[in-house]
């Protein structure tokens, strides 16, 4: 049996501290019990818990489920939602937060730990998921920039690069460019949206997105009218360092992109870890 490190989140103390007692009896540790969203969200970012139990109707601002929201956005932890309600439309807005698991109050200890056991091994399986298919991506990426290198030495680099970038756009066209499409519908982007800013705000985290399965930490910063997109790591730093080909892709990932969203508007590179910069920065002039 996995112990785990869990987060309590429960605004009744009493019940808080039977639900502390159960799990310590199972032998799993409690990092810390909070009875806010607020608070659920500042502990799971100080603790990073193995897992965590949270009540959906609890007192402040920022239900359980909210919270939830918020704790995904920076942390890939699982939840298991506790609550003595069970009614269609809280399962509803509680199933988007993707939950590991729903557990009716009042409950046994043995419900509670067959949860716990079931939400630790499918996250743990979900993660190796991911990892094999950012694996897949990455390999597939690597190859295609491998074969897409010129073996002749007649041309200029200006001529190769200008090359590649086109070779690279076109085939963005075809394998990200419906990806983009998709997402901006589900984002309720059309083309009869009128307002850039949320176009604008809807790209980015489609791009964020995009490079966050390539493994890349993504930074956001906006100085109106520029916004600053950076790079904390590169996965290909090393094969950078040789051959630009490979921060040519991530210029032509961006520059491609940004024309979908018929913005008005510049993106520029400003800076790459390739040169020896702290990370990779592209400027958008909107």
């Amino acid at each position: 049996m996995a112990n785990a490190r869990v987060l309590v989140v429960e605004d009744e103390s009493i019940v808080a501290m039977g639900i502390k007692h159960k799990l310590e009896t199972m032998g799993h540790t409690v990092v810390e019990m909070v009875a806010s969203g607020e608070n659920a969200v500042r502990a799971a970012g100080e603790h990073v818990p193995d897992i965590i139990l949270m009540d959906i109707v609890i007192k402040g601002d920022m239900d359980g489920i909210e919270a939830a929201h918020a704790i995904h956005e920076h942390n890939d932890i699982p939840i298991i939602y506790l609550t003595a309600y069970a009614d269609e439309e809280m399962l509803m807005r509680a199933r988007v937060t993707q939950p590991y698991g729903y557990i009716i109050k009042p409950f046994k200890s043995t419900e509670l730990n067959a949860n716990i056991q079931m939400a630790l091994f499918k996250h743990k399986a979900a993660k190796k998921e991911k990892e094999i298919i950012k694996k897949q991506i990455l390999d597939n990426f690597h190859n295609f920039i491998v074969q897409a290198i010129p073996t002749s030495g007649s041309q200029s680099e200006m001529e190769m690069r200008d090359m590649l970038f086109n070779a690279f756009g076109e085939r963005l066209e075809e394998d990200m460019k419906p990806s983009f499409e998709y997402k901006m519908e589900e984002f309720g982007i059309s083309e009869d949206t009128e307002d850039g800013q949320d176009i604008f705000d809807s790209y980015l985290a489609w791009l964020s997105e995009i490079f966050s399965d390539f493994g890349i930490r993504v930074g956001i910063i906006e100085k109106s009218p520029r916004w600053y997109f950076e790079f904390d790591n590169c996965p290909w730093k090393e094969e950078a360092k040789n051959n630009p080909i490979f921060c040519i892709n991530c210029q032509a990932i961006i520059n491609r992109s940004f024309d979908w969203t018929n913005l008005e508007g510049s993106v520029k590179r400003k800076s790459t870890i390739a040169s020896g910069s702290d990370s990779c920065i592209f400027t958008f002039n909107l």
